[in-house]
């Protein structure tokens, strides 16, 4: 995933995702920095119901087909 902020332009994976005491904790890197993510279960539903949305549901549908689920490899864009 990339993030575009005023700050720059950073490449952030993810590595694992755990629940916490009271929250989800996604860690990976955020460009050359290890990260870790913290979200609350108000934040994690709200995602969930942006992706549930009609046309998420077609584009989600639309990359199955096209095998855009598969990993990319590093480089790729």
């Amino acid at each position: 995933m990339k993030v575009e902020s005023q700050a720059g332009k950073f490449v952030l994976s993810f590595e694992d995702m755990e629940p916490g005491d009271d929250e989800i904790v996604i860690t990976g890197k955020m460009g050359l920095w290890d990260a870790k993510t913290h979200m609350s279960l108000p934040e994690f539903v709200a995602i969930l119901r942006m992706t549930l949305r009609p046309r998420m549901i077609g584009f989600l549908v639309r990359a199955l087909f096209r095998g855009g689920f598969r990993a990319r490899t590093q480089g790729a864009e």
